[in-house]
């Protein structure tokens, strides 16, 4: 399940001091609860800041897996990146730091440690489905070259060719952008709903397997199951 820890802080600068105090203030309240009784688990995690004069959210890095042995790896991580905004931006007042995470059985791997030494944003990512590369996005750009895209009504319908694949994509966005139905046109005939939950997560319904994916990264898939027919009972009457 993706939760949120929200911590409302009153319109001040971002400062290392702060970020710190507040990813050390996380640690302690959801970690304590976990990797209990000898069991390891980790975190998938993202971090977000909301300005206070717009209202808008800014990211402050990648998804990232730790353990709660990383708590320095992964408070200089972002302390890093928190460095490089403030030398590309003018210093903000903000209003929120906002954690998102999944909890996960089992540790993490050496590789993911090293991301955590990694100051550069994600690639775009892909997820397989029936032995197709789908990327995981909701900005048509990313699935290739736009070819043509045309108003229709409440949409706006995209043809995007995939120069990797060759795959022509029709995808209609809404107008608020908030859902995408996407078309693979050709023999496969697959087709999908995306939906936007927030600024970084998007749930996709294809076939009867939904995906959430978080910052580009699956974190939660739900699958359909077929369902036994009920039988009827048969009830016993009493013949005098």
């Amino acid at each position: 399940m993706i939760k949120l820890k929200v911590y409302n802080i009153n319109k001040i600068i971002l400062t290392n001091e702060v970020l710190s105090n507040h990813i050390l203030k996380f640690w302690n309240e959801v970690f304590s609860t976990l990797n209990q009784n000898g069991k390891v688990n980790h975190l998938m995690i993202l971090c977000k800041i909301r300005y206070s004069e717009n209202g808008s959210y800014k990211t402050l890095g990648p998804l990232r897996r730790v353990e709660f042995k990383d708590l320095e790896l992964f408070k200089n991580y972002l302390i890093e990146r928190l460095g490089i905004f403030t030398d590309s931006y003018e210093p903000a007042s903000i209003s929120e730091i906002v954690f998102t995470y999944v909890i996960k059985d089992g540790p993490i791997t050496e590789k993911d440690r090293l991301l955590l030494e990694d100051l550069t944003e994600n690639d775009k990512s892909f997820h397989e489905f029936n032995k197709m590369k789908l990327p995981v996005s909701m900005n048509p750009k990313d699935y290739g070259t736009i070819r043509g895209k045309s108003l229709l009504g409440d949409f706006i319908r995209y043809f995007v060719r995939s120069i990797n694949t060759n795959r022509v994509y029709e995808i209609d966005v809404s107008v608020d952008q908030l859902v995408n139905k996407v078309s693979i046109i050709g023999a496969s005939d697959l087709t999908w709903v995306d939906t936007r939950i927030d600024e970084n997560l998007f749930k996709r319904e294809i076939g009867k397997v939904t995906f959430y994916f978080l910052d580009g990264e699956m974190v939660l898939v739900k699958r359909m199951l077929p369902a036994k027919p009920f039988s009827r009972l048969r009830s016993n009457k009493n013949i005098n």
